[in-house]
């Protein structure tokens, strides 16, 4: 059966949104499984740059139908902005080729407001994603289906009820004001009642007649909550496992896609044994223009790190590597990469030579400079996974497809 999963193989921003929109266009429904506003996905078409962070990355290509599945958690007026952006955009938006899970949950504006007061430490990005998550666990939370049978204006007063109980810290004035504003989100919920319905009779019947199915992983596998680095790490599970839970249809993934960036980047707290803070790390981001697609903010840059895609590997079964951003390693003398890390953490590095050349947009792999293939080849040589394609630019067409895809 063609179906396939694109997974970010680090800690997310590895360039999955691009590679997405490249196997839309082949794919009858592209689902996404888990994970909410907190991820951003860029796609861009010739001069157009697409930003998604909750639509599928598939609809801009609009071949196929997209999915929202139920472990995701969707904030009504994000999700809505992102609807009327694409729009103007040109890209058109239909319940035919867009659906969102009854039972996904609903981020709310009170979920904001938690998060900026009780996760600043963490550094999440502030959409109210974990507390989502913490009412979907607890067993408090409003999911979707509420949009469809017109009890949702009175279930998001009941969970105000609850939280107030709940949580000292929100004052009665900002309860006030949060309970003054469930009119105009009702209505916004209203807006998008029409894209709600349950998705698994669809992808059920599509498995049996052999459709190709994609599915869309946001983050990476080291901010899993189970198998991330904890406590820095989201709310849901951004690994292959989360696949299963988050999209209601078992199906078996014949291309298990690993999205690797040729160095390493992280958002936010947490351990990075190859971070650097030197020039070099400067050069990274300057080359990679490494600022969050959500956020905004500077990601922390070092070199890459196969001793944690290691793991990665075992964790999620990968059989096929995307290697991205390896035109922003030009101009590096030298690269290390981590092939293990000693008692303490600290990583244990190889050298290899680097390159001069400016690759951008290069297609075909025997063009590459010697010294690149030759990162490449250690790379999947390490790893024991084959790098079918390399992503040597931002554009679409920017890839070297080593090894068939589809």
């Amino acid at each position: 059966m063609p179906a396939y999963i694109v997974m970010g193989a680090q800690w997310g921003d590895e360039g999955k949104g691009k590679i997405v929109d490249v196997l839309a266009e082949k794919m009858d429904f592209v689902v996404r499984f888990q994970g909410g506003a907190n991820a951003g996905h860029t796609v861009i078409h010739g001069d157009t740059r697409y930003v998604t962070h909750l639509i599928p990355s598939g609809v801009i290509s609009g071949n196929s139908v997209n999915i929202i599945g139920n472990g995701c958690v969707v904030d009504p007026r994000t999700l809505l902005e992102e609807m009327e952006a694409l729009e103007k955009q040109g890209v058109r938006i239909t319940p035919a080729k867009f659906i969102i899970s009854p039972q996904a949950h609903m981020v709310l504006p009170v979920h904001r407001y938690l998060d900026k007061l009780l996760n600043e430490k963490i550094g999440t990005t502030v959409r109210g994603i974990g507390p989502a998550y913490t009412d979907k666990v607890r067993r408090t939370g409003i999911r979707w289906e509420r949009a469809c049978d017109g009890s949702f204006a009175e279930a998001c007063r009941e969970h105000l009820d609850f939280l107030e109980k709940v949580y000292a810290v929100i004052g009665k004035e900002e309860m006030e004001k949060l309970r003054d504003g469930i009119p105009a989100l009702a209505a916004t919920v209203e807006r998008l009642r029409p894209f709600v319905r349950d998705a698994r009779p669809l992808l059920a019947q599509a498995v049996k007649e052999d459709s190709n199915i994609l599915y869309e992983g946001a983050q990476g596998t080291f901010l899993d909550i189970d198998h991330g680095t904890y406590p820095y790490v989201t709310s849901s599970n951004t690994s292959i496992g989360g696949a299963y839970t988050g999209g209601g249809v078992f199906l078996d993934f014949h291309k298990r896609i690993a999205i690797m960036k040729s160095y390493t980047t992280r958002v936010g707290e947490g351990p990075f044994p190859t971070e650097l803070f030197d020039e070099t790390g400067e050069k990274l981001r300057r080359n990679g223009n490494e600022y969050g697609a959500t956020t905004g903010r500077p990601r922390r840059c070092g070199w890459l790190d196969l001793h944690l895609l290691k793991t990665s590997c075992m964790i999620n079964g990968f059989n096929y590597i995307v290697f991205s951003k390896v035109s922003c390693l030009s101009g590096f003398e030298t690269l290390k990469v981590a092939v293990d890390h000693d008692p303490d953490g600290k990583p244990v590095y190889e050298a290899l030579p680097g390159w001069e050349e400016d690759i951008l947009g290069y297609t075909d792999f025997a063009t590459l400079p010697e010294n690149c293939r030759r990162y490449i080849r250690f790379v999947e040589d390490f790893l024991g996974v084959p790098v079918g394609m390399v992503s040597t630019g931002p554009d679409r067409d920017h890839v070297i497809r080593r090894r068939p895809i589809l």
